[in-house]
Formats: C-alpha cells, sequence, structure tokens
C-alpha cells in the first residue's frame, strides 16, 4: 500500500497539492473526475494491454482497481476539512494494521506452531526409536533363557522406562523434546545464515523504504531486490522466538528461567525474544487448582485462611502465587505453592547440564570453569526449592533494607533532580510456611517496566533506574546478601513512599515512589572477604585503580593466566559498563564481542580464556549475572545512566565499614623515636609537603632520604586516601606505586654523569645512542611516505629535533616524546630492551618513526614510557 501511495504521488497528471503526507495526495486524487489517470502505468488501454503484462503486474493492476472501487463507493466527502482528512487515514491505517496481523499470524505465528509439531513429532519419534533399540537389546540379551525368573526381569526392564517416566513427571520423553527443540533451532540459525549468504543484498546493509510501483518508463523493480542480512535475521527472530515460548511452555523446569534470563537482557538479546519470552516471567505454565490445594492441606495451612484465590496472580518456573486472607490477623496475604514437578524437573535439567559441562570441560580445558559455574547455580538452585531458606533470606533483606534507609539519603538522581524513594521487601510469616508453601505479606504495586506505571508515579524512568541501582549496590556491597534474579518480574513499582519500611496503609508521603523487591529464592549471601573483592573491582572499575583491581581479583581467590592488566580493566569496566537504549547496548556488545574474538584468534590454544579453571569462584557468577540483568532492564526502558556512577559511593562504603580497612594500626611509627642527620633538610622537605596537602595535589606522602647509609630525612604526612582517608601515613606503609622504573634508571643515569660516563646537555644520539636517530638528515624512504611537500618539511624539522634530545631532556620530562607508544610493542614482548628498540629508526617500516610533537626543552609533559 505504501508503494501505492508513493507512485500515485509522482504521476504528473494527477491532481496532486503540495503535502508531506502521500496519502493525503491519493485522497485528492480520488475526488477528481480523472481518478483513473492516478492509476497510470495500470490503465488497460491500447497501450499498455494486459497481454503484455507479467502476472505480478496483473495482480497490482488488479488491487489497485479493489481500492479505487472501493473509495469511489458513496459520497466522497470534501477532503479540504481536516477532520474529514484525519478520518480517512485513520482508516487506511486500521486496513494496513489489519492486513499486517494477518500477514503476522500466518507467517510467523503459523510456522512457529508448525515448528513446535514438529519438535513434538521429532522428540516423540526420537524416544520411540530409542525405546524400540532399547527394547531389542534387552530381548536379545535374554533371548537364550527361558527361566520363569527371566522373563520377569525382561518384563521389568521393558516396562521400567515408562514406569520411571510417568512416576517422574515424562523426564525420559522431555529429554528427548528437548533435544528436538534444541536441533530445530540450531537449523533455523544455520538455515538463516544460508539465507543470508544467497539471498541477502550486498549493497545495502541498512532496512530501505518500501520499492514504488513503475512508473511511466516502465520499469518494475523485483520483489526482494532489496532484502538485507538484516530483515533475514529479524524474520528469523520473529519465528524462533515464538518456537521458543511454545516448546518452553511444554518443557519447563530450567528452562523457562533461562528464558527469563534472556528476556531480561534486552540490551544483547534481540527484541522478538525480549517480547516473547517475557511472557514467562511470570505467566509460565500453572498447576491445577486442585494440586495446589492437596499442598496446601498436606502442608497443614489450608484452614488458617478464610478463603484463597483459585486463580493464581502469577505464575513463575519454581511456583505460582495466590492471594488469601489470613483468620489471625483478617490481611489479605499471598501464598506461594511450588509446582509438584519443580523439583524433579529442575533437578533433572541441571544433571543433563552438569553433565555437558564435564564433556565440554574434557574436550576443552579452557572451558573447565564452566561447571563450576552450574555447580553454583545448581547449588542456589537447590536452595530457591526449600521456601524455608528463602523465608530466612527475606528476614536477612528486610533487615539490610532497614539499614539502608538509616544509612543513605534514598534519594534518585537524575540530571540534578532528586526523588525521594523507599524500598519494600515482603516479610514471610515463618509460622504459616514450610519448605513448599511460603505465606508471605501482599505488596502492592506493578512491573518496573510497566511505562504507565511509572508516569502514575510522576517520574522519570532514569530515577526508578538509578533508585534500583543504588539499592542493589547497597544489598550487594555493603551488606552480606544481594537478589540474584533482579528481572522485571521480581520487581514492582508503586507511587509514594513507606513509612519506616511498612506496609502500603502506612504510606506518609505522595511525592516520591517505592520499589518492591519480590522473589528471594536466587539469593547470594557473601562472606565478608568476597564481598571486600567486589567492593574492590567496583571501586577500581570506578577509578581505573589498578592495583586495586588485582588485590579484588586476589581477595576473591580469581587466578589469571596473563598479566594484562590492561585488558583487564576494559573487561571490568565494560561489565559495569553506562546503561544506554537497546540499539546502542547492542551494538557495542557486538563491537567488544569482535574485538575479543579477534583477540582470542591472535592467542594460542591454553591461552584463550584468561582466567584459571581450577580457581574461578562460583560467586563471581552472580555478580555477573545481577549487573547484566539490571542493564537489560535499563536497555529496555532506553534510558541512559553512568551505573559506576552509582555504584562508587557504595563499594567504598562497604570497603571503608569492612574490618581490614577499618582498623588502624595501634603500634606507634618508628619514625616517631628515630633521629635524623640533617634536621634542617627535614623541615624543608616538611614544608613543601604541607604546601602540596594544602593544595589538594596529594592525600599523603612519604620521602626519605639516605646517604652512605645515613638517614639524612624521614618525612611522612598525611593520609592513605581514598577508602583509606581514616587511616593516617605511617612510615612502614605500603603504597602502590608505578613507573617506579623512571626512578631507579634517572638514579642510575645521575650517578653515570656524576661518574663522568655520560653528559647531561650531550645530544644522546652521538655517543650513547646512536640508533636513536642515526642521520644528519632524514633518511630517503621516510620522507618517501609522506605525499606531499608540507608534510616533509615538518618531518624534516621534527627529524632535528630528535637529533638535539639531551639526556637532561629526557629525565626533564622536556623531549617532547610524551605521547610516543612503540607500534610494535605489546604487552606479552614489554621489556626495556623492546621499548627502546620501538624509539630506533627502522628501514623497513619507516612509518613507524617516532618523532618529537614540540621542540626538546619548550614543554613539559609526563613521559608515561618513553
Amino acid at each position: 500500500m505504501k508503494s501505492i501511495i508513493l507512485s500515485a504521488k509522482k504521476k504528473k497528471n494527477g491532481a496532486v497539492r503540495d503535502s508531506k503526507d502521500p496519502m493525503m495526495s491519493v485522497l485528492q486524487n480520488m475526488k477528481s473526475e480523472q481518478f483513473a489517470s492516478a492509476m497510470g502505468p495500470f490503465r488497460e488501454d491500447d497501450n499498455n494491454s494486459s497481454k503484455s503484462m507479467s502476472f505480478k503486474e496483473k495482480m497490482i493492476q488488479h488491487q489497485m482497481k479493489k481500492y479505487a472501487a472501493k473509495k469511489m463507493r458513496g459520497p466522497f466527502p470534501e477532503l479540504s476539512e481536516n477532520e474529514n482528512q484525519v478520518q480517512q487515514l485513520q482508516l487506511e491505517k486500521e486496513m494496513l494494521s489489519s492486513r499486517c496481523r494477518k500477514l503476522e499470524a500466518q507467517n510467523f505465528i503459523g510456522s512457529a506452531e508448525i515448528l513446535d509439531v514438529l519438535a513434538l513429532i521429532l522428540g516423540t519419534v526420537s524416544w520411540i526409536l530409542t525405546y524400540f533399540l532399547y527394547g531389542m537389546t534387552v530381548w536379545w540379551s535374554l533371548d537364550n533363557c527361558e527361566h520363569f525368573y527371566v522373563w520377569i526381569i525382561k518384563i521389568f526392564l521393558l516396562t521400567f522406562p515408562f514406569i520411571f517416566d510417568k512416576i517422574n513427571y515424562g523426564v525420559i520423553n522431555r529429554r528427548f523434546q528437548v533435544f528436538a527443540v534444541f536441533v530445530l533451532f540450531l537449523i533455523r540459525v544455520k538455515l538463516a545464515r544460508w539465507r543470508v549468504s544467497k539471498f541477502a543484498s550486498e549493497e545495502n546493509t541498512e532496512a530501505e523504504e518500501l520499492p514504488s510501483l513503475p512508473d511511466d518508463s516502465g520499469s518494475t523493480p523485483n520483489f526482494g531486490d532489496s532484502i538485507t542480512a538484516d530483515d533475514i535475521w529479524e524474520a528469523n527472530y520473529e519465528v524462533n522466538a515464538r518456537f521458543l515460548f511454545c516448546g518452553i511452555l511444554r518443557l519447563r523446569g530450567l528452562w523457562t528461567k533461562t528464558a527469563q534470563y534472556m528476556s531480561s537482557r534486552a540490551d544483547f538479546v534481540p527484541a522478538a525474544y525480549v517480547r516473547e519470552l517475557s511472557k514467562l516471567q511470570d505467566q509460565a505454565p500453572e498447576t491445577a487448582w486442585a494440586d495446589v490445594q492437596k499442598m496446601l492441606k498436606k502442608a497443614g495451612v489450608f484452614e488458617k485462611f478464610y478463603h484463597v484465590e483459585q486463580k493464581p496472580i502469577a505464575s513463575a518456573s519454581i511456583a505460582q502465587v495466590h492471594i488469601a486472607r489470613l483468620k489471625e490477623t483478617n490481611d489479605d496475604v499471598v501464598i506461594k505453592v511450588q509446582h509438584p514437578s519443580a523439583l524433579t524437573l529442575l533437578s533433572d535439567d541441571f544433571v543433563s547440564l552438569r553433565i555437558m559441562a564435564w564433556i565440554t570441560g574434557i574436550l576443552e580445558p579452557e572451558y573447565k570453569f564452566i561447571g563450576i559455574l552450574l555447580k553454583e547455580w545448581a547449588n542456589e538452585a537447590q536452595k530457591e526449592l526449600d521456601f524455608m531458606s528463602e523465608v530466612e533470606n527475606l528476614e536477612t533483606a528486610r533487615s539490610a533494607i532497614q539499614n539502608m534507609s538509616r544509612s543513605t539519603p534514598m534519594m534518585a538522581d537524575h540530571n540534578s533532580e532528586q526523588v525521594p524513594f523507599s524500598v519494600e521487601i515482603p516479610r514471610p510469616l515463618k509460622a504459616v510456611s514450610s519448605k513448599r508453601v511460603m505465606v508471605m505479606t501482599f505488596s502492592e504495586g506493578k512491573r518496573i517496566d510497566d511505562l504507565a506505571q511509572i508516569r502514575k508515579c510522576d517520574v522519570s524512568k532514569e530515577h526508578v533506574m538509578n533508585a534500583l541501582a543504588q539499592t542493589t549496590a547497597y544489598m550487594m556491597y555493603a551488606s552480606d546478601i544481594f537478589n540474584g534474579d533482579p528481572h522485571a518480574g521480581n520487581l514492582f513499582i508503586r507511587p509514594g513512599l513507606l513509612s519506616n519500611g511498612k506496609g502500603p496503609s502506612e504510606e506518609v508521603e505522595k511525592k516520591g515512589f517505592t520499589i518492591v523487591l519480590l522473589d528471594w529464592g536466587l539469593a547470594k549471601r557473601l562472606p565478608e572477604s568476597k564481598r571486600a573483592g567486589f567492593c574492590q573491582i567496583a571501586y577500581a572499575a570506578a577509578t581505573v585503580d589498578f592495583a586495586l583491581m588485582l588485590d579484588g581479583f586476589n581477595t576473591l581467590g580469581l587466578k589469571l593466566k596473563r598479566e594484562n592488566v590492561a585488558e583487564d580493566m576494559e573487561g571490568m569496566r565494560f561489565l559495569l559498563r553506562d546503561m544506554v537504549p537497546r540499539e546502542t547496548a547492542r551494538k557495542r556488545i557486538k563491537a567488544k564481542m569482535k574485538t575479543d574474538m579477534g583477540r582470542i584468534e591472535n592467542k594460542k590454544r591454553g591461552e584463550r580464556i584468561p582466567v584459571d579453571s581450577n580457581a574461578y569462584p562460583g560467586e563471581f557468577f552472580f555478580f555477573v549475572r545481577t549487573n547484566e540483568l539490571l542493564h537489560g532492564l535499563g536497555s529496555k526502558l532506553g534510558i541512559e545512566m553512568t551505573y559506576l556512577d552509582v555504584l562508587k559511593p557504595y563499594a567504598e562504603m562497604g570497603l571503608k565499614e569492612l574490618n581490614n580497612y577499618v582498623s588502624v594500626s595501634k603500634v606507634p611509627d618508628p619514625i616517631a623515636t628515630e633521629k635524623v642527620d640533617n634536621p634542617k633538610l627535614k623541615k624543608k622537605i616538611d614544608d613543601i609537603l604541607c604546601s602540596l596537602q594544602e593544595s589538594g595535589k596529594i592525600a599523603g606522602a612519604q620521602v626519605c632520604v639516605v646517604k652512605d647509609d645515613i638517614v639524612l630525612s624521614n618525612n611522612v604526612i598525611g593520609n592513605l586516601g581514598s577508602f583509606k582517608s581514616h587511616i593516617p601515613v605511617r612510615s612502614d606503609s605500603i603504597m602502590v606505586g608505578f613507573s617506579i622504573t623512571k626512578a631507579t634508571a634517572a638514579t642510575l643515569a645521575n650517578r653515570m654523569v656524576e661518574e663522568g660516563y655520560m653528559k647531561l646537555d650531550e645530544p644522546i644520539c652521538e655517543k650513547i645512542w646512536p640508533e636513536f636517530c642515526p642521520t644528519v638528515s632524514p633518511p630517503a624512504e621516510l620522507l618517501d611516505s609522506f605525499e606531499n611537500d608540507d608534510e616533509k618539511d615538518n618531518v624534516r624539522r621534527k627529524w632535528q629535533w630528535k637529533r638535539s634530545i639531551t639526556l637532561r631532556h629526557i629525565l626533564t620530562h622536556t623531549s617532547g616524546l610524551w605521547f610516543a607508544t612503540p607500534k610494535s610493542l605489546t604487552i606479552q614482548n614489554y621489556s626495556c630492551e623492546k621499548c627502546a628498540q620501538g624509539f630506533e629508526y627502522r628501514p623497513d617500516k619507516p612509518e613507524e618513526t617516532i618523532l618529537p610533537t614540540s621542540k626538546p626543552g619548550t614543554d613539559c609533559e609526563y613521559h608515561y614510557l618513553s
């Protein structure tokens, strides 16, 4: 239809007014007595006979005739009136939308249903064939024995799979169904790649407008000529997402939790998967009311309620939730009832995953850490099946939130506008809870990704996300528990604040909003040492403190197989990256993956995974998972937020509260009683240090001057800074230092000057280092690497600058080479010799020649490597 509109607008003989909306042009042409002229080449006349038209052109003509006849029926209103124009456009929009929905139902939903049926058939046939082979093996192995007991064994072995499958909720058949869904999904992905290589337009990388219909020249674009790779992949996503949704509805168990995680990663997962799989966050298959009633009676709590709503308000992978009224207090509560099949299905799925991880670890030892991750996840999932464990988690989390409300401002910030917020966690009723049934207070609210609810709270999406990030950061860095599954189905929001964290009836302020944190089954408790490690990593990423990040890895017990601190910092800062809308986030993740894949390809086998698989802490899995889920939610809401700025104060708070950072040594500093040989020098250094501290240039410092084994001066001042600002500097304080080689090299150079081996003001290329700048004039190869004369003149001038560099220039950071990093220098080959060779002239690679940016002796800039 869009093509028809565009074509009609182009006709010169149609009465088209100057309008930005092509629909208006067509409608005006319709009113004209010459409406048929808008049909252009689609009229049947002597010049355009139907006999010479292609099948596609005939179809287009037929659709145009139907369209024209429909519009010419009855009175046609005056289009000069805005209301009539808007009404006509609305009718056309509804017609187009209706057709699109029908096409979607036929092409996407229909295809997904066919795939689901094929998966069901494939799984069933595979199960039957496997059982047939099993039965034949049993029969043949015992065929020679005719004893009565042998027949009993035969019957038992042949019927055992059916009995086992029946009492375990069909786990055997289910494994084959999982295999079938997995295989068909992979086939669909492979076919999509084949279509991209076969049919995608190489000239077009982005979606284009629909092509217009043939114009007067008679040229007819072929349908599908402008299909791009993105078009093919998006269509594949639409079908696969619906197929996975249908399949997981049948499979349930761990796959529901996997779908919940995928649907929460809007920053990475395609939109179709997010849309379809998010339905499983709180709309998973329900357990029948009769089974729920049996479980409540078995738990001995059914009689404690006036009534229980038979229809659950939500159903997830492990349990479903019903509203009820408690007799004892007459309060509305919620009952969380575990699905009867949850324990069996989840346990079976984890067994399958552990086997796959074990096989992967054997085939690829580098990926052995995957088994550690699955073991950690399985252990926590087992706790999630015990609701009494969740009761304890709820109580601990409520206590943590109360501490947060007392120790932090509880203000969500965005663009310097602050909005108060509060956090509510349901209160568990331990007396009426059991291992498979849990009762807790009812918490009002709607999903945190409900934009209408956010508008109702009269706050921005950024304020909501900032408040959630603050809450998560406090619990992760300043308390001993955090939620390991913060997807949108477990997060509610409502307008108004709470008083002392109590229920909705005690809301005291309309301004502000309340975040409700649900489902604490998958919560992670951290020992102090692990929490310290996470605090160190987050604070190090925020302040780009390489040494603290390595301390954090050591505290966590995370061992790396490489010495590339810059790459590690890049990885941590990417994990805690800024939140951005979905499309931007996906581009960044794709770019990061491309960079990482390039690095992996250049590494040897055994060095591709930087983590030592035998020393990977399981807690790190939940640290990564929680942060990635928050990023996914932020992308889904379409916000922009500097995530590390939110985390930094809470990581610092956590570090200050930890014992190994709070403690201050009570042993007197030896410097207090130490005698120095030069009090005047000590006084002079003290004055300089005090001046630096008062100007804010240093937080603290140590200075010790030794000559001929005699201590001339020993000075300390200030504190250790940052989160250790409460700890004073001592003479025995350990400080992390970088570029210590500079101090050592400078000392040696000055000593050699004293001994007469070198001179401070002699150009180093004359005697000390001839290879540094070997010729008086620039080599011809160097000049030839530049095209225009201005560039060559600039090279001649800088070459002379380089020849004039002296030892004094290098020691005083005035050589003009402050920026220089040799291209051939990498972390792997980093050494003094390699670094020096990078500054020498290489005839085979003149384009890599390093030249000063300023005349030596004029500008003082810190030389990082040179």
